[in-house]
């Protein structure tokens, strides 16, 4: 089912996913509060719909774009989350290990994750491209 190049990148950006989501689901729980249910439908979309769109060169592209738009919500919503929450005052240490900095960097290595997928359907340079 899966083109063998992509069978790494897609496990590994299945397993950041998941990985993501469980660590949410255990810290903020939907049934806690409302606000947690878009990291959670975004983080289930991510582990079920993105790696099955990656898996074909038609719905690559739509892969591509939820891959993307999950990376942007959840930065946007880390970062809100980071700033509402702020305790003390900011310095360099407080934002590297008392922010969602980290997560936000783990978040970001689905990037280029989805880009080596996509471009193994879509060549730079090709006809597809």
């Amino acid at each position: 089912m899966f083109k063998k190049e992509i069978r790494g990148p897609l496990l590994a950006l299945f397993l950041i996913s998941l990985g993501g989501w469980l660590l949410h689901f255990r810290i903020h729980r939907p049934a806690d509060d409302a606000d947690n249910l878009v990291p959670a439908v975004f983080g289930a979309i991510s582990i079920l719909v993105v790696p099955v769109l990656f898996s074909q060169k038609r719905t690559v592209a739509w892969a591509y774009i939820l891959n993307v738009a999950a990376v942007a919500v959840g930065t946007v919503t880390m970062v809100l989350w980071s700033v509402n929450n702020w305790q003390g005052p900011v310095t360099w240490q407080t934002v590297l290990l008392k922010s969602t900095l980290a997560d936000i960097l783990i978040l970001f290595a689905k990037l280029p994750l989805g880009h080596h997928i996509l471009r193994q359907f879509r060549p730079a340079g090709g006809p597809s491209a």
